[in-house]
C-alpha cells in the first residue's frame, strides 16, 4: 500500500487552486475587455440639426460606463423668416461656439450597450427684428469632434458634418 504524505497532498491542492485561479482571471479579463461592435457612426439629424453618434459596445461587465462627445467649433446658421415662410431682407445670424461638449453614463446590460448621443444646436443670440417673424436654423458646421468611451479611455475623431439643414423653427424670433 502506498501513502501519501501530507506535503505531497499541499503540493496537489496548491497546484490545483493555482490553476482555477488562472482559469478564473482569464474569464474575468474577457468578459471586461471591451470593444465596439458597431460604430461609433456619427450623423446628422437634418429635421433637428443634431450631431448624433450611436455605437454598441461590449465587453464591459456590470460597472457604469460614461460617454463623451466633444466639439472643438461648432457654427449655427439662423435666417429670419415670416409666419407665412418669406424670407425678409437682412442676412443671417451666425452663432459660434467652442470646445462644448456632452456626456452621459449608462450600466451595461448583460456586458452590452447600445446607444446614441447628441450635440444639440445653440441658439445663443440670435434673433429677429421686428414682429412676426420666426427665427430658423439653416445650417449647421460641427468641427473637430471626438467621441470617447471615457471609463475605458477609447477615443474616436468623428467627421465634420457642415450642411444645410431645415429650416427647422427656434420658436419666435428674440434671441435668448
Amino acid at each position: 500500500m502506498i501513502t501519501v504524505g501530507a506535503t505531497m497532498i499541499k503540493r496537489i491542492l496548491s497546484g490545483l487552486i493555482a490553476t482555477a485561479m488562472v482559469c478564473l482571471t482569464a474569464a474575468v479579463a474577457k468578459s471586461d475587455s471591451p470593444h465596439f461592435i458597431k460604430g461609433p457612426t456619427a450623423q446628422l439629424d437634418a429635421t433637428t440639426g443634431d450631431y448624433c453618434v450611436s455605437w454598441k459596445e461590449a465587453g464591459l461587465g456590470n460597472t457604469p460606463i460614461t460617454y463623451t462627445i466633444s466639439v472643438a467649433s461648432e457654427l449655427f446658421t439662423f435666417q429670419c423668416f415670416t409666419k407665412s415662410g418669406n424670407q425678409p431682407q437682412g442676412d443671417p445670424n451666425g452663432q459660434s461656439f467652442s470646445n462644448q461638449s456632452v456626456s452621459t453614463t449608462i450600466t451595461p446590460h448583460n456586458g452590452q450597450i447600445t446607444a446614441s448621443l447628441c450635440l444639440v444646436p445653440q441658439r445663443g443670440t440670435a434673433g429677429c427684428q421686428g414682429g412676426g417673424l420666426v427665427l430658423d436654423l439653416i445650417h449647421v458646421l460641427y468641427s473637430g469632434v471626438q467621441f470617447c468611451d471615457v471609463t475605458n479611455a477609447l477615443c474616436f475623431s468623428e467627421p465634420t458634418i457642415d450642411q444645410d439643414v431645415g429650416p427647422i423653427s427656434f420658436g419666435g424670433g428674440h434671441g435668448h
